[in-house]
């Protein structure tokens, strides 16, 4: 018995070449889209590190279009809007971007909507938004969303306390400040030198006037910054915000001052003086701590280093003309004062007792 072979029909053949060459095509196709996309997407990335944004954006879009699932590629485009905002001249311009950066957002959410980051990212999109407009219930409308946008985002990654601390800055300028405060205490459950948690929080507790529990915060901050800290490599071994966050040191040491634990404000003064030396403002705090501790020497010095730095810190000189009038030191005091009032023309205290050392300088010269 012979066995029958089977012999396709011309058109059939046919039409199994055509198949076979549409997936030949399509497989190669699926090959190179991704190389396509890679080299487009760093072409893109460079001209966005050289701030050629508008180059950038477009070899953006050209790399999405052979990958429109890669978000890491739309999030480089959105700094690009962003960045395309901040340098427009108009409203309407800052809107435009703006708005494209948002609807890039959308698209990723939807490709991912348990991504934590990208609704951290929108929210701040949303607030931009929201400064941007002048119409009421649509300033309301991008500020809703905005505490939408942060609250799912802290909700999706409760343990990462970057987006509890994003929630609770964004209630703490919204005037919801006890919810805020719960949520700082959240932080640092989560990381116990989360140190813009501890400042925000000593700053709550200054306004409600709790001197004691601010500096307890603020402690915990130095605590983490004398620690951590390498003095022969000047680095940080863990991220404690580069040290002296906020010119903390400095508002420790203005808590201490006014507690009238001057040689306490002393030493922080000049702590925060390591990282600012050439802060004119601290120097000012320091001399005034000097002179409070009976220092009056190393007061003068702090003086003198303020007026070097800022010669239109007019009251340092009113502070050296006292501490010259307490040493006997008239010219000096009289020179001071002189310099002050000419700054300070309002304050007749000082006129007043410019003129009563001149009167007791004139009377010692008889």
């Amino acid at each position: 018995m012979t066995e029958k072979k089977i012999v396709l029909a011309k058109d059939t053949r046919l039409i199994v070449v055509i198949l076979v060459g549409i997936l030949v095509v399509v497989g190669l196709w699926q090959a190179i889209c991704p190389w396509m996309a890679e080299f487009y997407y760093r072409k893109g990335f460079v001209e966005n590190t050289y701030k050629r944004y508008p180059e950038s954006m477009q070899s953006l879009e050209t790399a999405m279009k052979y990958a429109p699932w890669e978000t890491y590629y739309m999030i480089t485009q959105v700094r690009n809007y962003e960045e395309m905002s901040r340098a427009a001249q108009t409203p309407d311009e800052q809107k435009h971007w703006l708005l494209m950066a948002r609807k890039a957002y959308d698209y990723m959410l939807k490709i991912n909507p348990t991504n934590p980051w990208f609704w951290s990212g929108v929210a701040s999109i949303d607030l931009g938004l929201m400064n941007l407009q002048t119409n009421i219930p649509t300033r309301q409308k991008y500020f809703n969303a905005a505490d939408v946008d942060y609250s799912t985002a802290a909700s999706i990654d409760m343990k990462n306390p970057l987006f509890v601390m994003s929630k609770a800055f964004f209630l703490h300028r919204s005037g919801r400040v006890d919810e805020a405060y719960r949520l700082y205490e959240r932080c640092l459950v989560l990381d116990n030198v989360f140190v813009e948690a501890l400042y925000n929080m000593a700053e709550i507790d200054i306004a409600r006037g709790q001197y004691d529990v601010a500096l307890n915060h603020f402690e915990m901050m130095a605590s983490a910054d004398r620690k951590e800290y390498d003095p022969s490599s000047k680095a940080y071994s863990i991220w404690v915000k580069g040290g002296d966050f906020n010119g903390y040191r400095s508002r420790m040491a203005e808590l201490y001052m006014f507690k009238r634990e001057f040689k306490k404000a002393i030493d922080m003064f000049k702590w925060a003086l390591e990282m600012h030396p050439d802060d004119a403002k601290i120097w000012r705090g320091l001399g005034v701590a000097y002179q409070q501790d009976g220092q009056s020497d190393l007061a003068v010095y702090a003086y003198r280093q303020a007026a070097m730095i800022d010669p239109e810190m007019g009251d340092v000189n009113k502070y050296m003309a006292y501490i010259n009038y307490s040493q006997g030191l008239y010219n000096s005091s009289i020179d001071n004062l002189k310099r002050y009032v000419e700054a300070h023309p309002e304050d007749q205290k000082a006129r007043s007792d410019l003129e009563k050392i001149q009167m007791i300088q004139q009377y010692r010269k008889r």
